[in-house]
């Protein structure tokens, strides 16, 4: 069977009635040749879709032959891809014995850009087609129907989405502490000399690519591509390809001409994540490019190109280059300004509770809470003493998860059992390590702190000062 596909939008409608030169009726007076068209709403139901209920009395009216099916998805949000992409895509998959064609013009951006990604990644028999109006076109008297050509990539689509994903402009948005807010500022400065090649340090989770995207969207270049690559994910074949593109021919399945991330990235910036990991062939090929300001696709001739690079590693290159693992050229390239990001347990207490009070604000409105979770005490400082080895990236996912599994607030006993270190987990830092021998002095005493004093070998205001350093002042005698 050969069906149509498509949302319906107020393109359709003029003052309330149907628009005879919308999008759809267009589609139907001259280009339909299918035996079925499923027309997508976003509402509940038909009681709750009046626009709908019109257009569809007119299509059946106008169009008596036809098979017309509406279908309500109750979108709750219709510039939210995930949600549409949650309902649209198991629709698809029950079509998935039609051919199908995918009328992409009407409906919001997000629901145009789950088409695309449907297309490319269900493997289904489908076909995109816009329509150009026809006050744009040569005929003036009717649209031009217009067959979207689009590239099946050799990568899982999850990384491509990904790729997609951190090439939205949100510069603008950063949450910096100000323990950080040095280095940002040094990004800024950074970002304002253009030539500049900037090499990123850190562990994994610490913010590297957030830092990237800074220095881009504070640069001459802030309007132009913004691309990001994890080198460390791909073979030297694929990488290669990916960086540099090919043509036709260069390889088994190169079946058309590819450009590569760096001609895409022309005039703006490619962010080269994990830049340690990558082979020696691949320094070699990637060096030249930084040298020469050119690029050779597979099988292909060089191009002149004009790109910043802005690489990260979590790896210490200097080391990789004594043994011999690194290109020392290739480093010096690189590393023309340094930024050193710290570990969230380096950064401290103080940058951990502004850390949680960010991703708890953050995470109510974008999880769509009632309310913003409060934590307790003994949670609190179960988090504010956690080592925290995914750094930024694993705090925000435990804010995340408290976010599931509590409505209001936040208790000891509701904490997932590995941030409740063992010691030889615990930060090794003499102040933690203070600290918690104090508590357990204290409770040994049951909270009499001349006893304490004198257990610890302390006098008793050095234990009153410590106490009152630490936060644990309020416990009784």
């Amino acid at each position: 069977m050969k069906t149509l596909i498509s949302w319906y939008d107020k393109s359709d409608f003029i003052e309330g009635k149907v628009n005879p030169e919308g999008p759809v009726i267009s589609f139907h007076a001259h280009f339909y040749k299918h035996e079925r068209h499923v027309i997508l709403s976003a509402r509940k139901d038909e009681n709750s879709d009046t626009a709908g209920a019109h257009l569809s009395h007119y299509l059946r009216k106008t169009f008596p032959e036809r098979v017309i099916e509406f279908h309500y998805l109750d979108i709750q949000d219709p510039i939210d891809h995930r949600e549409i992409q949650a309902k649209v895509h198991p629709l698809l998959a029950s079509l998935k014995e039609d051919a199908i064609d995918i009328f992409v013009s009407p409906g919001t951006p997000a629901m145009q850009v789950v088409w695309y990604l449907a297309h490319m990644s269900l493997n289904l028999n489908t076909t995109l087609y816009q329509t150009r109006p026809a006050r744009f076109t040569t005929k003036k008297d009717r649209p031009e129907l217009i067959k979207i050509q689009m590239e099946r990539s050799n990568l899982g689509m999850t990384a491509l989405y990904h790729q997609e994903e951190i090439k939205r402009p949100s510069g603008t948005d950063y949450f910096t502490t100000s323990t950080i807010e040095k280095i940002y500022d040094n990004a800024r400065k950074v970002a304002q000399t253009d030539e500049v090649t900037v090499l990123v340090l850190g562990a994994s989770g610490t913010g590297k690519e957030n830092l990237a995207k800074h220095i881009h969207f504070n640069s001459v270049r802030a309007e132009k591509p913004y691309i990001a690559i994890n080198c460390s994910a791909f073979s030297d074949t694929l990488l290669e390809s990916r960086l540099f593109g090919y043509k036709k021919g260069a390889y088994t399945g190169a079946d058309k001409d590819s450009i590569g991330l760096f001609e895409q990235a022309h005039e703006g910036t490619i962010f080269l994540d994990e830049i340690g990991d990558i082979s020696p062939y691949m320094q070699q090929s990637l060096l030249r490019v930084l040298q020469e300001k050119e690029i050779m696709p597979l099988g292909g001739k060089a191009k002149k190109v004009d790109v910043r690079v802005i690489a990260a590693t979590n790896q210490n290159l200097v080391k990789r280059c004594e043994e011999g693992h690194f290109r020392w050229d290739l480093y010096y390239r690189l590393s023309v300004v340094e930024l050193d990001l710290p570990t969230l347990m380096q950064r401290g207490k103080k940058d951990i509770k502004e850390m949680i009070d960010h991703f708890l604000t953050q995470k109510k409105k974008q999880l769509r809470k009632s309310k913003k979770l409060t934590i307790d005490k003994s949670a609190m400082d179960v988090l504010l003493n956690y080592s925290y080895p995914g750094n930024i990236r694993e705090l925000e996912n435990i804010i995340s998860r408290l976010y599931v599994f509590n409505e209001e607030k936040v208790t000891l006993e509701v904490l997932p059992k590995r941030l409740q270190q063992e010691p030889m987990n615990q930060p090794l830092n003499i102040e933690f390590v203070e600290k918690e021998h104090i508590k357990k002095v204290l409770k040994h005493f049951e909270g009499n702190r001349s006893q304490t004093a004198v257990a610890i070998g302390w006098a008793y205001n050095t234990l009153m000062a410590k106490m009152q350093k630490y936060g644990l002042s309020e416990l009784n005698e």
